[in-house]
């Protein structure tokens, strides 16, 4: 279809079109960036029609304006049938355009905007198969669909657009951008009430991708204010691929990229798209499409190189970033519970795409994956997928949480959680003990190239690798977007803990120097359990080798002691000065449950402090210890001493304690009562 002649043709005979596309020419344009995206700003002040269409409800008071009765005389089409569906639809030119080149397709039959056709019953009721065969047809053009409540100017009579792909920004964001947005290479043959929603595809190369934006409502709240504050914007598929027409010049001068995000999240119920840290090395290994590829890294000029295994000989390749679409894909000797009792590496199965990049010697292997799928891995690595329902939505709702928490949130500007809680806790201590003092914690903003990490330090997440049940699948649907907030409307970071230990702990003595009225110390009789069927809701088959977690005794000799704290401390602080004997182990500060989060550590050459109680943990244990909420009992044999850790609990102890959660959904109380118990004064919103 030779459609750039027909275009021709039609201004060459259409006077007030030809107008209206030598208008475009002189439309004025700016670039804003939203998260790293450009967006196109236009000052179109002909689109004004579009922007206050008076559309209540998917339908319109006046006659159809795409029926062949109801065109200008000039218009013409061209007749396309879909394959395999066989519907005939009409190729017209836009008479109000937003880009050159800009084509309205029009189904035949004059049919509500919608993608689902009720008179059909076959495979291809779904008229996302029309769209696909459009984009094929037309594979230098973005094919789209605005549902009857979202932006569709005509919800009476079902039609598509086309526009120029190269004139769309979305089409020139980075792969992985364009994941962030939602965009993916799989059909979305499950949209069936489509009014609500807007759908996007093009081709690239021998691909087709797709857009689906599910809306939250037509028009942002300063649609309908009054005076300076009201702003004429409806937005529609091509304001969320980037390309944005403005009516009025004072909405265009004040748009920035801030405002242009708040505008459009108004509208869309978006699943945000999370970059998970899953494995570094030299080498990174995987499978995908039955092709084995390896991954080396071979400097920071060339970044990487690509070795295909896929034929008999290996094909290479030198790149600076590697991605791939395929999915899913096996990742080779992934390591799990780093520096943990049970660490061990498995081969693991993810869905999504994996990005590859390489920074200051090593490979970095990220999963880029959808909120909800992560989550769907995470239940069921964090804890047992044959699981109670009541359980199961407990932690999604929590998880859920806590990640949109972490990509949501922020430090000071080039500093760090971990520089802010050292900078507050050392103040007023002297040189010495300055230098002898050793506090640190762990969190999320130690990761700078990927939003989350896939092992215990975030939340356990395996892809598909461990099962998912048909209960952990209902548990995200039923939980879909629903977040624990504070009195404040903010999503509340939601921690979670295997064993509390008989009361659960403040959040400053393990994080930032700050404490949450919802993640406030509560008794928890629950967790002081031994019952088989409670613990099998919660251990992996890893963890139930891990049976003494409530009650628990660890000795050293002196000698080992000392061995073992200033082999662990090198390891964490190359420049440490060893202890000449461990003489003795002070606890300076407790947490309510008990919890030691600073420590004194007495030899015979100096004392040193340490904290928080991660870096306790890390510091006695050639793991971790279980906790820091133990006791220290001191017998002298001989001429040497032994130290005895009386120890309570499994984790940091803050926010719910994985087995009294599991026990209380086991007596009968649902999600909503055990959140409420761990959580004081969170409440359940939904989020998209």
């Amino acid at each position: 279809m030779d459609i750039s002649q027909f275009f021709s043709d039609q201004l060459a005979e259409w006077p007030e079109a030809r107008q209206r596309y030598i208008d475009l020419q002189s439309v004025e344009h700016k670039q804003v960036m939203v998260q790293g995206r450009a967006y196109d700003i236009q000052f179109n002040p002909a689109r004004i029609r579009s922007a206050v269409a008076k559309v209540e409800g998917g339908k319109v008071d006046r006659p159809c304006f795409l029926c062949p009765s109801a065109l200008p005389k000039e218009q013409r089409f061209i007749e396309v049938k879909a394959v395999p569906s066989g519907r005939k639809y009409r190729v017209m030119v836009n008479p109000y355009p937003i880009v050159d080149k800009h084509f309205t397709i029009v189904s035949e039959q004059h049919e509500p905007q919608a993608l689902w056709d009720k008179s059909r019953q076959d495979a291809f009721a779904n008229r996302i198969w029309d769209m696909a065969y459009l984009a094929d047809l037309l594979p230098d053009y973005l094919v789209f669909f605005n549902g009857a409540c979202s932006g569709a100017s005509a919800p009476d009579h079902l039609h598509f657009q086309a526009v120029p792909k190269d004139l769309v920004p979305l089409t020139h964001w980075t792969w992985v951008q364009q994941q962030d947005m939602g965009v993916s290479s799989q059909m979305p043959t499950d949209v069936q009430d489509a009014d609500n929603k807007n759908v996007i595809c093009w081709t690239e190369g021998q691909e087709c991708r797709w857009l689906v934006i599910d809306r939250k409502c037509h028009r942002p709240a300063e649609y309908f204010l009054e005076g300076a504050e009201k702003v004429l914007i409806s937005p529609a598929s091509l304001e969320f691929c980037g390309l944005v027409p403005m009516v009025r010049k004072e909405d265009f001068d004040k748009v920035d990229g801030a405002w242009l995000e708040r505008l459009l999240g108004q509208c869309r119920n978006q699943e945000p798209m999370l970059h998970v840290g899953i494995m570094e090395g030299q080498q990174i290994r995987f499978s995908a499409d039955e092709r084995l590829h390896a991954l080396n890294y071979v400097g920071e000029d060339c970044m990487l190189e690509v070795l295909d295994y896929g034929t008999n000989r290996a094909e290479k390749q030198e790149i600076a970033e590697y991605r791939t679409t395929t999915s899913p894909f096996t990742l080779e000797g992934v390591t799990i519970g780093k520096q943990f009792h049970w660490q061990q590496q498995e081969d693991q199965t993810f869905q999504g795409s994996l990005q590859v990049i390489a920074r200051e010697g090593t490979l970095h292997a990220i999963n880029i994956v959808p909120v909800e799928e992560y989550l769907k891995s995470v239940i069921s690595s964090e804890m047992s997928a044959t699981n109670n329902l009541q359980l199961l939505k407990t932690h999604a709702i929590i998880s859920r949480s806590w990640v949109l928490r972490q990509i949501g949130g922020a430090v000071g500007a080039g500093e760090s959680k971990e520089e802010r809680v050292k900078g507050k806790v050392e103040c007023g201590k002297s040189k010495e003990e300055r230098v002898n003092t050793y506090l640190r914690i762990w969190d999320h903003s130690d990761h700078t190239l990927y939003d989350v990490c896939a092992d215990d330090h975030c939340q356990r997440y395996q892809g598909i690798t461990r099962q998912v049940s048909p209960l952990v699948a209902q548990a995200i649907d039923e939980t879909r977007g629903m977040v624990l907030v504070d009195e404040k409307g903010e999503i509340c970071d939601a921690r979670f803990s295997k064993c509390c230990g008989g009361k659960s702990e403040l959040f400053s003595t393990c994080w930032q120097d700050e404490d949450f009225h919802y993640l406030q110390p509560v008794d928890d009789p629950w967790c002081d359990t031994k019952e088989e069927k409670v613990l099998r809701l919660v251990l992996n088959d890893y963890d139930q080798r891990t049976l003494d977690f409530h009650d628990w005794t660890v000795s050293y000799g002196q000698q080992a002691l000392t061995d073992l704290i200033n082999r662990r401390m090198s390891a964490e602080y190359p420049d440490f000065e060893p202890l000449d004997l461990v003489t003795d182990l002070v606890p300076v500060k407790r947490g309510p449950s008990g919890r030691i989060y600073e420590l004194q550590i007495v030899a015979r050459n100096r004392t040193i402090t340490l904290g928080k109680e991660l870096l306790i943990r890390k510091a006695l244990s050639d793991s971790h210890l279980y906790s820091s909420a133990f006791d220290v009992v001191k017998t002298s044999s001989a001429d040497s001493l032994t130290f005895t850790l009386i120890g309570k609990g499994w984790g940091h102890g803050v926010g719910l304690c994985q087995i009294g959660a599991a026990n209380m959904s086991q007596h009968g109380f649902d999600y909503e009562q055990i959140l409420s118990h761990y959580f004081v004064g969170a409440k359940i919103e939904k989020r998209y």
